[in-house]
């Protein structure tokens, strides 16, 4: 399939959804030293997991190639072509695109992130639309943005609206650098860029803990939604849906606090239960994951005592209050210098707390870390050399 799109009449759209399109499209791209490129993602939205829908790749003159995953049993070529340092991959935000393209093996090089450029240049909103309408005075289209991108056949505007998201990024990259070295910050994107490159995909331990209030519950309660935690996660990968689909996570908390509730009644008058759950077979599952779970705490005589917050605030002293202010005035400093945007990127309120507590500045960035200690040098105040976190 091929058509101009309406964006960008120099540029035409080509689906690529077969292995012979797809090694087509990676002999042209290979030849190319700046590329452009963006992923369309379900990320437990409308199914199980964080998985990649589209992808979008163009040198910005010739050929815009939307990668269909769904038809294609290996990307392995394309993601070689995403490895090769010799080519630069120009994309905006990319957090999400390599934490993603990392799960499914990819270990992305050469990152130009137009977004972070953009926060360098003290932009108050970095989105892609943001920067095209103030740079260059070009509205685009995002009544797409919501797709479901796991929908097949694509609509020709889904096609357009992907292709969107990449055609312009060449100008965009051209322009913000320009600005960038023209100020002298080149150093600070190449160090954020290599930083990015640097992500990589983990699952979140303890899951189950990370549901709203489920911090405030007895040991032997979180024992309980741990199970169920499990036996929800599971049914949702069986059904590609979203485990909040299955059960809502506040009722979710609520099941493992009253644990001993009339199960069939519960499923029943609980809003948000998807109605495979209310099935016989699968009611019967979970009351034996619900029995099970029970027997197994009063076997381990898991405790009924609170657990508490896991997060305990560290007590102030006149000391951590002197160094919070301290940093604060740096900060402030940094932010009359460089802007409130820019300024985040070098130091923020996190960094700010674990001095207070710590007395100890933790090195995250070079170019940060300079700038720190030379603006506090400036006023007079005497900071620790950084404890490096590489």
């Amino acid at each position: 399939m091929e058509f101009t799109t309406l964006s960008n009449n120099n540029i035409k759209i080509k689906l690529v959804s077969t292995p012979e399109q797809l090694q087509e499209a990676v002999t042209d791209l290979s030849t190319k030293k700046e590329l452009a490129l963006d992923l369309e993602f379900d990320q437990n939205r409308f199914t199980y997991g964080f998985n990649l829908c589209l992808i979008q790749v163009t040198d910005g003159k010739g050929i815009c190639y939307i990668i269909d995953p769904f038809n294609l049993p290996d990307l392995q070529p394309f993601f070689l072509l995403l490895e090769n340092k010799a080519i630069m991959k120009i994309i905006h935000h990319s957090n999400n695109d390599i934490l993603l393209l990392d799960k499914m093996g990819c270990s992305i090089q050469n990152v130009m992130d137009t977004d972070v450029a953009a926060k360098i240049l003290n932009y108050e909103r970095s989105s892609l639309a943001t920067v095209l309408k103030e740079e260059f005075n070009i509205e685009i289209d995002k009544s797409q943005q919501s797709s479901n991108w796991n929908k097949r056949p694509l609509t020709e505007q889904q096609l357009q609206y992907a292709a969107i998201d990449v055609v312009y990024l060449h100008e965009v990259k051209d322009k913000l650098l320009a600005e960038i070295e023209r100020i002298g910050r080149l150093h600070w994107l190449e160090e954020e860029n290599r930083l990015l490159e640097r992500l990589k995909y983990t699952e979140a331990e303890n899951p189950h803990l990370r549901l709203r209030n489920a911090s405030r519950l007895t040991y032997y309660n979180q024992f309980i939604l741990k199970a169920l935690y499990n036996f929800r996660d599971n049914l949702g990968k069986n059904l590609n849906k979203p485990s909040s689909y299955i059960i809502p996570n506040d009722a979710l908390v609520e099941l493992a606090i009253n644990p001993d509730v009339d199960l069939h009644e519960w499923l029943n008058h609980t809003r948000g239960i998807h109605g495979r759950l209310k099935n016989p077979s699968y009611e019967n599952k979970l009351r034996e994951v619900i029995h099970r779970t029970k027997q197994a705490a009063e076997d381990q005589s898991i405790s009924h005592d609170y657990a508490g917050s896991q997060f305990k605030r560290p007590f102030r002293t006149a000391e951590t209050e002197k160094r919070k202010e301290e940093l604060t005035l740096v900060q402030a400093e940094i932010v009359k210098q460089f802007g409130e945007f820019a300024g985040r990127l070098i130091i923020n309120q996190s960094l700010i707390n674990e001095y207070s507590f710590t007395g100890k500045l933790k090195s995250t960035k070079n170019y940060a870390t300079k700038i720190v200690l030379d603006t506090a040098a400036s006023l007079e105040i005497n900071l620790p050399q950084p404890e490096s976190s590489n």
